[in-house]
């Protein structure tokens, strides 16, 4: 998204404006944003709430059809619309995105054999056999959420 615009020649050769000040701009407003933050931002506010967050992988999401999955570049006939090719499904194309990733976070949920811990983290199902069992032990980690929990304990006090 924030590539420089390449340069255009006319028939002639001469050079032509390419807007890229314009894109320059747009550029700034896009790397001030702050990705980063705002998926720290989720999380943090997400395990207060008790709420779980998926990082979903977004290829495709715009091409492929939230009911029959079928995933082809012509289904998208315009910014806003997407149109099946397969099963005739038309939706909006951000809100048919949305229902995939919803789809994709459920799938990752119950074809890895995992689960929901009380925290809100997938950890491996014990019942089924399903997921490996961690070898090494994580005291040292553990200790150290322990004691991030009671310093936020006595900062709430």
């Amino acid at each position: 998204m924030v590539r420089r615009p390449k340069a255009k020649q006319d028939e002639r050769g001469r050079f032509i404006p390419n807007k890229a000040k314009q894109k320059a701009g747009l550029n700034k407003a896009i790397l001030n944003v702050g990705w980063h933050v705002i998926e720290s931002y989720t999380k943090y506010k997400s395990y207060q709430a008790g709420k779980a967050v998926f990082k979903i992988p977004a290829p495709y999401t715009s091409q492929e059809c939230a009911k029959c999955d079928y995933t082809h570049p012509s289904n998208r006939k315009s910014q806003d619309l997407l149109v099946c090719g397969s099963c005739g499904n038309t939706d909006n194309a951000d809100n048919n995105a949305s229902l995939v990733i919803k789809k994709r976070a459920i799938n990752l949920i119950l074809d890895t054999g995992t689960v929901l811990s009380e925290k809100g983290v997938l950890v491996a199902k014990s019942d089924n056999g399903c997921g490996g069992k961690r070898k090494t032990s994580r005291a040292k980690s553990s200790a150290s959420s322990r004691q991030r929990s009671v310093k936020k304990e006595k900062l709430v006090a």
